[in-house]
């Protein structure tokens, strides 16, 4: 029996390096997405999302004292997913003869994508997509005029974990809203999520003070400075010298990630599976 192009296309991503694959309907997707984000603001005549979803980091980048290892290590994937949707795009003009483009720079949101797709549910900590297997993942999208079968949303949130439900109950709180209270706030009832609230403003502050926006006002504030000494300590000084680094090796993640450094979900995900064995061939 002959694969579907839908399956055909997962097994591509797969096999270019995509721990997961989904489809989403334009259609459903521009339910929640507001005009000028919608895929088919992007790609006229959208019909079909295709998300890439990948494991975040090595696990070892969560086994470090400070968040500054897992934060540049996420910096690696996101290239890299996108990759992988760029090469599906091209494979679906080329085989298929159906329009496709990659959606990238933050236009559309690839985390409700993943969602229609089937990738996972919105967290606590209410920006983060969390998988039950793979806990954070990274996405890259393609957008295609094909009309592809959408796998739709996942029947059961994830998010909260039952030992999250449990300490809610005892002390009002859970692992990530302990983390991050000032970034992050919510409530559960009846074991799942009442309401949630992510404080962007607060934590871009935080966890982006080497990112585009530091480069920005690091260069804005060397052009005003009168004092010629003064300006040459702000461009020549270590910090700008880093924000520099970080921008030129695309190292520029919006979130820290802490919050999730707790997470009972994450912590499963994370956790080391090998395949090979002391005493197994090397």
């Amino acid at each position: 029996m002959s694969s579907s192009p839908e399956e055909k296309i997962k097994k591509l991503g797969k096999k270019l390096g995509a721990n997961l694959v989904g489809i989403a309907s334009v259609e459903d997707i521009n339910k929640y997405a507001p005009e000028g984000h919608r895929p088919d603001d992007v790609l006229m005549g959208a019909k079909s999302a295709i998300v890439f979803a990948g494991q975040l980091t090595p696990k070892g980048a969560w086994h470090s004292k400070g968040y500054q290892v897992h934060h540049m290590n996420r910096s690696f994937g996101i290239p890299y997913r996108n990759r992988i949707a760029f090469d599906v795009a091209l494979y679906i003009e080329e085989k298929y003869g159906y329009y496709a483009a990659v959606a990238s720079g933050g236009n559309i949101s690839a985390k409700l994508c993943a969602e229609m797709a089937g990738m996972g549910t919105r967290s606590m900590a209410a920006g983060i997509v969390l998988n039950k297997d793979w806990g954070l993942l990274n996405f890259g999208v393609a957008m295609t005029t094909m009309p592809l079968k959408p796998d739709g949303m996942v029947d059961e949130q994830v998010c909260p974990h039952p030992s999250c439900v449990k300490r809610w109950e005892k002390e009002g709180k859970t692992f990530c809203l302990d983390a991050c209270p000032e970034c992050l706030s919510g409530e559960l009832e009846d074991g799942k999520i009442k309401w949630m609230r992510y404080n962007r403003h607060v934590c871009a502050t935080r966890a982006q003070t080497r990112s585009i926006n530091s480069f920005q006002r690091t260069l804005l504030e060397a052009i005003n400075e009168p004092d010629l000494e003064k300006r040459k300590s702000i461009v020549l000084g270590t910090f700008f010298g880093s924000v520099v680094a970080t921008v030129s090796t695309a190292n520029t993640m919006g979130q820290c990630g802490e919050c999730l450094r707790g997470c009972p979900i994450t912590i499963k995900a994370r956790t080391l599976k090998p395949k090979w064995k002391p005493g197994d061939p090397g």
